[in-house]
């Protein structure tokens, strides 16, 4: 009440329009007051009614308002109620309570101007508070006790301000309630408890209380002091800074935690420089506690003559705010100083204020001592580099130039700096340069190493030629470091090479020609030596050739005679036929042993052809030498040149028919072996075909054995013996993936082995061609070019029984004539050796061009060496003579690609 009229009486004083006429209107009804009491009273007081206005105006109107309502009641009184009597005695009296009036009047002004003051105070005391409360964040209330017999049972709110009564639960509000009515259950309990606790003792205390309001757990910092009988109470809400607390708690030691298990140092410090925490490593390091770090306690362990250093350079980034790297010694727990590396960076709160500075440090002493090491070894190889003659470089992973040596710059007279990246080439020849760049390239993407010569300019403008290598340096993973590289000049070398490849240009020509005269020599030795074995082979040849002439030029005659005897015909032509065919055989052993071939691989029965070859052999070592054939059974096959093998053979025969001097004894033995590894020089281990030539003739000593595959060697008197025979029965073993073996010993004689891989395959056997009609060439057009009549008569007749159409040419040209008349033909037919000036090779080579679409077949006897060296190359079919009439009807089948019916 009292706060409510001293708020109207500091309204009209904040406005003197209404407070002075106010002043007037008390006086005025103090005036009125007098006159009614004038009315019933006889003699009433004068100034008893105005001392309540000049009180009244005093406190609406102020000191002004008080001496005006005192001086304006003091005229109303001595103009309206003092009587102007003469009597000095009632004058004197009615002035004397004038005069008392005026001055008690005026000490009323001064109380009352101090009441005045003292409630204009209070008024705006209360609303300051009234206005504080209602924008207060905090809740504010005042409880009073609730007694029950006595005993305080409950609290009372007799005001909340507004933060409080948003607070409560269910937005129902406070003033006027009980406690355990807006709380139930232990909340209530624990409140009343707290404030019964704080109303008995008397003084204030500050708890974080919790309380659930609404289902919800929430933190309150409250305040409660005593107020009179009564309580007042202040709280406000700090679940979120709890909360907050709680996670900035927990981050704080998850950290800890992390920095503890952290092998580096780490330290932080406050916002005065002062450290305030050090993890367990720097704690280790340094065998001290942590209140001894604390602060500036971690500066005991600086060398001394780093610790102003280091307190310098916090100083200048403390004031900065700025990150901070720096290198120092800290004396560790055993007493040795170590090299520390340590990184600091300033810390800040979420709202960007200063918190202080966190580092790590690392032990670098042992590094410090190797960038020590590093730098001394770095002079030494510097030194090294000046002092060597080459011009030494190093380039990027990229392949670019980032460092040349002063032999470099001398040399070139170009600073180095114009070198760099892929400045370097511009010292490089042109001619050079493309190929240098390429080359160098490869080798950066590669990682290859780099080794090239080129020409680099001197810095007189001279060209000198130099080696450039080069090599990366890797790390760990393999990737490239660096190249480090050397230039070595090599002008005088490159000089002496180019006069000493002039030189061995000059020395190969005189040594081709001088090898070629060598491969004519010895060619015609090795010709000689298998023409001296036909020549051993020429009696006993010439006795097999008149016995099968015999036969054959013996049924003829008997044919002749009596051609109507047409079993004994057939008797007699089979007979002719078979030596004939025999005949054949022995031209083709002979024409093998004779001329120059290339080896043809086939898969052969041993066995089978020693058994072939064997008549053969027998003549060549006479009757006079026993030689006996011993073919063990289930030899198998093996990979071969049958004929090499078969002049192999023969070689290894002669050879030791040689060695028995016309008497003795000769044992051709063939088994299947296994040969472990290494147990015969030259032959692989596993399942061989062994074929043994043994004689019981003088045998060799050991030099003579180590010598015996070397070409041109022999033990024969001169123009006896080539020294060939076992050097090419060597070669052909070695060609067969074979081996060959000698046992011999002086006195015993000699045993010569040959070697093959046994295979499981089957064996090459001519194929027997089924008889057939020939009504498929019927009507064929043929030319047939052959010189020797009596064959040419055999070869058309018998190319007419198969119902061909022939023509025939004795020589080349005249075939040649003859096509280019146009006259079509189905296939051309030609021997290979004819006179005329044109062979037969020649002839189809021509009919090939001019003739694309016509089949060739040649015929050969024997071509002699005119073809054995390749110059000329055959790719026609060639059809050997002697040949029968169905291998002639299946090389014109096959020539003209025809299914037989």
């Amino acid at each position: 009440m009292m706060g409510r009229w001293a708020q109207r009486f500091a309204v009209a004083i904040e406005r003197p329009l209404v407070g002075y006429p106010a002043a007037l209107a008390a006086v005025a009804a103090a005036v009125l007051v007098r006159a009614v009491a004038g009315l019933v009273m006889t003699s009433p007081p004068n100034f008893m009614a105005f001392f309540p206005a000049v009180l009244f105006a005093t406190l609406v109107a102020g000191l002004r308002g008080g001496l005006l309502a005192t001086a304006l009641s003091a005229g109303a009184v001595w103009l309206l109620w003092i009587p102007k009597t003469t009597l000095e005695e009632t004058w004197r009296s009615q002035h004397v309570q004038l005069l008392l009036f005026v001055v008690t009047a005026g000490l009323t002004v001064l109380i009352a101007k101090a009441i005045r003051v003292a409630v204009l105070r209070g008024a705006a005391a209360e609303e300051r508070f009234r206005i504080f409360q209602e924008q207060a964040l905090d809740g504010f209330v005042i409880m009073e006790p609730v007694r029950e017999a006595g005993q305080v049972a409950d609290f009372r709110w007799t005001y909340a301000n507004p933060a409080a009564e948003r607070m409560a639960p269910g937005g129902q509000g406070l003033t006027g309630r009980r406690v355990s009515e807006v709380f139930t259950g232990q909340t209530a309990s624990d409140m009343i408890e707290r404030l019964r606790l704080a109303l008995d003792n008397g003084v204030p205390d500050d708890l974080d209380v919790r309380r659930v309001i609404d289902g919800q757990e929430r933190w309150m910092r409250s305040s409660a002091m005593r107020l009179g009988d009564g309580l007042a109470v202040n709280f406000h809400d700090i679940t979120d800074q709890r909360r907050a607390e709680e996670e900035a708690r927990r981050s704080r030691d998850e950290f800890e935690h992390i920095a503890n298990a952290a092998p580096v140092m780490i330290w932080m410090s406050g916002v005065n420089m002062g450290a305030i925490w050090f993890n367990a490593s720097w704690l280790a390091f340094t065998g001290r506690r942590m209140e001894e770090e604390l602060a500036r306690g971690w500066l005991e362990e600086v060398h001394p003559e780093d610790r102003q250093r280091v307190l310098a350079t916090y100083d200048e980034h403390f004031a900065a705010r700025s990150r901070a790297r720096l290198e120092y010694r800290i004396l560790r727990h055993d007493g040795v100083y170590r090299w520390i590396d340590e990184a600091a960076a300033p810390r800040f709160d979420r709202d960007g204020k200063f918190l202080g500075y966190i580092g790590s440090c690392s032990d670098i002493t042992d590094r410090k001592a190797a960038e020590t090491q590093l730098r001394g070894g770095e002079a030494r190889v510097r030194a090294l580099v000046d002092s060597l003659p080459q011009l030494l470089w190093s380039a990027r992973p990229d392949g670019d130039f980032d460092y040349l040596s002063p032999q470099w710059v001398n040399f070139t007279g170009v600073q180095a700096a114009a070198h760099t990246g892929e400045g370097w080439l511009h010292a490089v020849h042109p001619d050079d340069r493309d190929d240098l760049r390429a080359a160098w390239s490869q080798a950066i993407q590669g990682g290859l190493p780099f080794d090239l010569e080129h020409r680099l300019r001197r810095h007189d403008g001279v060209w000198r030629w130099f080696t450039t290598r080069a090599s990366a340096v890797r790390e760990e993973d393999g990737s490239i470091r660096r190249w480090f590289g050397s230039s070595s000049d090599i002008t005088e070398i490159v000089e002496a090479r180019r006069h000493l490849e002039e030189r061995v240009a000059e020395r190969t020509r005189e040594l081709e020609a001088s090898l070629e005269e060598r491969a004519r020599a010895e060619a015609a030795l090795a010709q000689a030596q298998r023409l001296e074995t036909v020549g051993r082979l020429t009696g006993g040849v010439a006795h097999d050739f008149n016995n099968l002439l015999t036969v054959v030029i013996g049924g003829l005659d008997m044919i002749l005679k009596n051609p109507a005897d047409t079993a004994r015909v057939k008797r007699l032509s089979e007979a002719a036929l078979a030596a004939g065919r025999r005949g054949e055989r022995l031209t083709r052993q002979l024409l093998a042993f004779s001329r120059r071939q290339e080896l043809k691989l086939e898969v052969m029965d041993v066995g089978a052809l020693i058994e072939q070859v064997e008549p053969l052999v027998r003549r060549a070592v006479g009757e006079a030498i026993e030689l006996s054939v011993d073919c063990e059974a289930g030899v198998g096959a093996t990979r071969l040149d049958p004929a090499q093998f078969e002049a192999a053979l023969l070689n290894l025969v002669v050879n030791a028919a040689d060695a028995v001097e016309g008497s003795g004894r000769i044992n051709i033995h063939t088994r299947r072996v296994t040969l472990a590894d290494g147990e015969v020089s030259g032959a692989s281990a596993g399942e061989h075909v062994a074929v043994s030539v043994s004689d019981t003739g003088a045998g060799m000593s050991p030099e003579v054995m180590q010598r015996a595959f070397e070409p041109f060697f022999t033990t024969k008197d001169v123009g006896k013996g080539t020294g060939l025979g076992l050097a090419q029965v060597y070669g052909f073993m070695s060609q067969c993936g074979g081996a060959v073996a000698i046992d011999s010993r002086p006195g015993e004689g000699t045993t010569v082995t040959l070697y093959v891989p046994a295979i499981d395959a089957v064996p090459t056997v001519d194929p027997v061609r089924p008889v057939t009609d020939d009504s498929w060439a019927a009507g064929t057009a043929i030319l047939l070019v052959e010189d020797d009549a009596a064959v040419r008569a055999v070869t058309e007749s018998l190319l007419q029984e198969m119902g061909c159409e022939v023509t025939t040419e004795i020589d080349g040209p005249s075939a040649m004539a003859r096509l280019q008349t146009g006259q079509a033909f189905d296939l051309l037919i030609s021997d290979i050796v004819m006179p005329g000036g044109m062979n037969g090779v020649e002839l189809a080579s021509w009919t090939h061009v001019h003739r694309p679409d016509l089949p060739i077949v040649l015929t050969t006897g024997y071509a002699g060496d005119q073809f054995a060296n390749g110059a000329t190359e055959i790719t026609w079919p060639v059809v050997r003579k002697p040949f029968r009439a169905e291998q002639l009807s299946a090389a014109v089948r096959d020539a003209l690609g025809r299914v037989p019916s």
